[in-house]
């Protein structure tokens, strides 16, 4: 938090255009824990993923902030897991992509929410020579 506090001058004076915030609710979940103390994690979470999208409204960056996902294990039909970091995580994203694993190299990315993308699948693998999609690298060797 205390970097994005101090995020204006260094995008204007190096003219940052992307910034990738890795595992955002991670810090929040160190350092409150226990039920007791969800509010005001929520609170500050809201407040952080605020200050995200603010600079990225007002100086025209793209804003990318990663979160992990747990399993709803009382979920009987409903098997996609959900944002950690609750509401607030879902209701701040623009367009929210799944990732997952799948066979072999292969990774899938899911668009799950996003006001002008369907939701659908994209597989991809990551190469020495950068992200390689179905149509580049066919079926990708298998």
């Amino acid at each position: 938090m205390a970097l994005l506090e101090a995020a204006d001058q260094v995008i204007k004076d190096e003219n940052i255009k992307l910034i990738i915030v890795d595992s955002v609710t991670s810090h929040f979940r160190g350092e409150y824990l226990g039920r007791e103390m969800l509010a005001p994690r929520q609170q500050k979470l809201n407040q952080h993923l605020q200050k995200i999208f603010r600079l990225s409204r007002v100086f025209g960056l793209a804003a990318v902030v990663t979160n992990q996902v747990s399993a709803t294990p009382d979920s009987f039909f409903n098997k996609q897991p959900t944002p950690i970091g609750g509401h607030i995580m879902g209701h701040m994203a623009h367009t929210r992509i799944y990732l997952r694993k799948g066979r072999g190299e292969i990774r899938i990315a899911k668009v799950v929410a996003s006001p002008s993308i369907p939701e659908s699948e994209a597989p991809f693998r990551i190469t020495d020579g950068g992200i390689m999609s179905e149509e580049d690298f066919g079926d990708f060797g298998e």
